[in-house]
């Protein structure tokens, strides 16, 4: 069922924000856990990925250590699981950004 995905995917992108907010030192991205709140998680990355840049926490996450990308909007929509709920267009955005900065994708 697509609406147990997308409440999923919401769960998903919470996550990758509890992640951050783990770091060393941590990482709250507060406008970002506003944005999912407010719009839903898939509301959420479809803005993210519509943009022409990559956002703020993409960068801080990239200046931290390339391996938190993981925590990326990108790297969480590559994943195989959630791949289907995006288009072709969103996931080669998101592949290209993390390949510009030699971040390993998803299996």
């Amino acid at each position: 069922m697509a609406d147990d995905q997308t409440e999923r995917f919401h769960h998903a992108m919470l996550e990758i924000y509890d992640a951050a907010a783990k770091l060393k030192p941590p990482y709250r991205a507060s406008r970002f856990k506003l944005m999912v709140n407010e719009r839903g998680g898939k509301a959420a990355a479809d803005s993210l990925l519509a943009k022409d840049t990559v956002s703020n926490g993409f960068t801080e996450l990239f200046l931290r250590g390339k391996a938190n990308l993981k925590l990326s909007v990108e790297y969480l929509v590559l994943k195989p699981e959630w791949r289907e709920m995006f288009t072709e267009e969103q996931l080669r955005i998101a592949r290209k950004r993390l390949t510009d900065v030699e971040c390993p994708l998803p299996e």
